[in-house]
């Protein structure tokens, strides 16, 4: 047998785990929500991200299942870990022995692969994997457990580099004691002994410890409480032993048959059970090696070998006689149970009511029937579920012991809603515990509770982790439940803010907190001497959604900030609360080189209509520019002059109108289209005459935004129109 390997995962392990469980998500986030949904897009999103790291490291990643075990190359997974045992449970629950990604893998494919495996009425094992291949699942190959010969990825295996197949896996898996007896036999039922018979002589020597032989002989020849030695695995133990190197075999043998595994009662059921070609085979193999033969057998199979020479029991079956109790049924009685006399001897009545009956239930396809299925759904389930929990602590009836299980239940569904997302079951089921803390007949219990599963770190950790993957997609529920939790979470979700690298993620949790209000105004100031840019940013950002206008001086000092992105924010803070001296930090950027922190300013001065900046800005639009950036920038000011309105800005708007220039002439035109659309906030007696000559602009856009505002402003009778 080959050196032993060694027990651990490879490189990539970190990251393959974090597929499988981001596989899990996923595979339970399909099962609950339809494909278009945001839940189920971004799940199967983060478990697509996952795979596509692996793919850099290979062209394809197979995950094998054991039962509840999963086999990645020739490792095992950590039994341990719930996530890999529900994943496991799941695929192998539908007949899959092994799952095979492609590079070239799409997101649809994972949707479509998530679809079979939670799907309840569906075929399973190889017509579930011919279904996958129908639906289109081109990067995802599933062997099911019937199939015996299907290799692994290339190149990820065993070091001798040959291909090798999914059963062998489990076979060198229960050589070496890394998989258990009971995980292999469902293998051994459709594999044929033959290829395992070559695998044992190619991996085994004779000299092999005793406690491997076992290992296989006890897979073949466990008794089963209800049943004792399963009949097929003894045939095929017998034909695995007739394949094996005289040595190897002999060792099987002794070790099979030395002790008291099979008593004598226990080989005549046996042997009852077999047919003629079985037996023939028992008794080749114990006639090569005769002295391996245990006392229990000999007797039997002496009486089998006199049996042979005369017509018994198994010239019999030949013969196609039968026999019940050694009475011999006659030819003509035996014929009248073939299929051709079937309808001879039932009703035409009750023959239809069988084929009825093998139809099965025809309803599951009618309106009803996908109605209580909708209606029946998990998500569904665990909130109604949720709700009469929450109805039976209020009742009266309600002992402290039933009080406490119902406290347990619930705790496991919060895991289950944090998991999936479900913000708004989770904020009743506090509520109701908050009540009941404060006033309730368990209010040591309830307040047990919420300082367990929603105050701790720990706790305030997973919630805020489930905020990050689940928030933007289930925005009214964390924002009530953010809401009634704020005391708790503030800390952390500041914490959170200021670590969080991702920079949506960040919008998201600034939403979140703003809806605290000036409740976390004195942590967003006590903030602002951090030395990161987007945490000062954003800590500026908060002082202005939350109302934090008695704070300004404090804000003050970074509207001259270094970095642009803090001044700017400081600047429009400033504006924001009509701060007294806000109007110089204006002017100072409006006269600054850099063009893009100009225009950031622009846009602030047209948001809040400052009328001071009006003479600033004009002087922008009547600079002749060298390069053509200057049109481009020029649009934001007129925009920002249209927003403010002040009709000292048409007359240069009008020159500029009836400017002409051979260069950058489509950026002229994009302005000139600009300024008709910014007319609107003007007084409409000041912009009739501007109005007026674009009624003859062969701008088709400018003609039709001059004919609308003329209409609308009543100003004259468009040319051309019946009243």
């Amino acid at each position: 047998m080959e050196e032993k390997k060694r027990e651990k995962l490879p490189i990539d392990a970190k990251l393959l785990s974090d597929a499988v469980i981001e596989l899990n998500i996923s595979r339970r986030s399909v099962g609950l929500y339809p494909r278009e949904h945001p839940i189920a897009r971004e799940s199967i999103e983060k478990a697509f991200e996952f795979l596509r790291k692996l793919f850099d490291l290979r062209t394809s990643i197979t995950i094998g299942i054991a039962k509840d075990t999963l086999v990645i190359d020739e490792y095992t997974l950590d039994r341990r870990n719930p996530v890999f045992k529900e994943f496991a449970l799941s695929v192998h629950s539908k007949g899959i022995a092994a799952i095979t990604f492609y590079t070239g893998l799409e997101r649809e494919e994972l949707f479509g692969l998530h679809e079979l495996i939670t799907t309840k009425d569906i075929p399973t094992g190889k017509a579930l994997a011919e279904l996958a291949q129908k639906n289109g699942l081109k990067h995802i190959v599933l062997t099911p457990l019937d199939i015996s010969k299907f290799g692994f990825v290339e190149d990820a295996l065993r070091q001798d580099g040959a291909e090798t197949k999914i059963w062998e896996d489990y076979i060198y898996g229960l050589l070496e004691g890394r998989l258990a007896d009971s995980d292999a036999e469902g293998v051994l039922l459709n594999v044929a002994p033959e290829d395992i018979a070559d695998l044992v002589n190619d991996q085994m020597s004779e000299d092999a410890p005793e406690v491997t032989y076992d290992r296989v002989i006890t897979t073949y020849l466990r008794k089963k409480e209800d049943s004792g030695i399963n009949r097929e695995l003894f045939t095929r133990f017998i034909s695995m032993v007739q394949n094996l190197s005289p040595k190897i075999k002999q060792q099987f043998l002794k070790r099979a048959f030395s002790g008291p595994s099979l008593d004598a009662g226990e080989a005549e059921r046996l042997f009852g059970e077999l047919t003629h070609d079985d037996i023939e085979k028992v008794m080749t193999v114990f006639s090569e090696h005769s002295s391996l033969v245990p006392d229990s057998l000999r007797n039997l199979i002496d009486k089998l070998n006199k049996a042979k020479k005369g017509e018994g029991f198994f010239d019999l079956i030949v013969n196609k006689k039968g026999l019940v109790d050694d009475v011999e049924i006659d030819e003509r009685i035996m014929g009248l149970f073939s299929e051709d006399h079937f309808k001879t001897f039932v009703a035409a009545e009750y023959q239809a009511e069988l084929e009825r009956m093998l139809r099965g239930f025809e309803g599951r396809k009618s309106p009803v029937f996908e109605q209580v299925r909708k209606e029946c759904k998990d998500e569904i389930l665990d909130r109604v579920a949720s709700e009469v929990m929450l109805e039976l602590l209020e009742s009266d009836t309600t002992g402290r012991d039933d009080y406490l299980a119902l406290l347990a239940k619930l705790a496991e569904l919060v895991r289950d809603f944090l998991e999936t997302g479900r913000f708004l079951e989770i904020s009743d089921i506090y509520n109701t515990l908050y009540s009941h803390a404060l006033a309730g007949k368990y209010r040591e219990e309830a307040a047990g509770m919420l300082d367990f599963f929603f105050y701790s770190r720990e706790s305030i950790a997973k919630m805020i982790d489930a905020f990050k993957l689940w928030g933007r997609l289930e925005r009214e529920g964390v924002v009530r439940l953010a809401g009634a939790l704020k005391r708790h979470l503030a800390d952390s979700l500041f914490d959170a803010l200021a670590e969080e690298k991702d920079p949506s993620i960040r919008k998201f949790l600034l939403s979140v907190l703003t809806g605290f209000r000036t409740d976390i105004l004195p942590e967003a100031v006590r903030r602002l001497n951090d030395e990161r840019w987007y945490v000062v940013r954003n800590m500026i950002y908060l002082i202005r959604e939350c109302g934090g206008v008695k704070y300004v001086n404090q804000v003050k000092p970074f509207a001259k900030h270094g970095d642009k992105r803090i001044s700017v924010e400081a600047v429009k803070t400033l504006l924001h609360f009509n701060v007294p001296g806000a109007f110089p930090y204006v002017r100072l950027y409006l006269q600054s080189r850099d063009l893009e922190l100009r225009d950031q300013v622009v846009r602030l001065i047209g948001m809040y209509r400052v009328k001071e900046a009006v003479p600033y800005l004009l002087e922008i639009l009547e600079k002749k520019g060298l390069f053509g950036t200057e049109w481009y920038y020029k649009i934001s000011v007129v925009k920002a002059l249209g927003d403010i309105g002040d009709p000292r800005a048409l007359d240069t708007l009008t020159r500029l109108y009836q400017s002409k220039t051979m260069l950058y002439k489509s950026a002229m035109e994009e302005l000139k289209v600009e300024i008709f659309k910014s007319l609107s906030n003007y007084p409409p007696a000041a912009v009739k005459s501007l109005l007026e000559q674009g009624l003859t602009s062969k701008e088709k856009e400018i003609k039709a935004i001059s004919e609308k505002l003329l209409k609308h402003k009543g100003n004259r009778n468009v040319p051309g129109k019946r009243h």
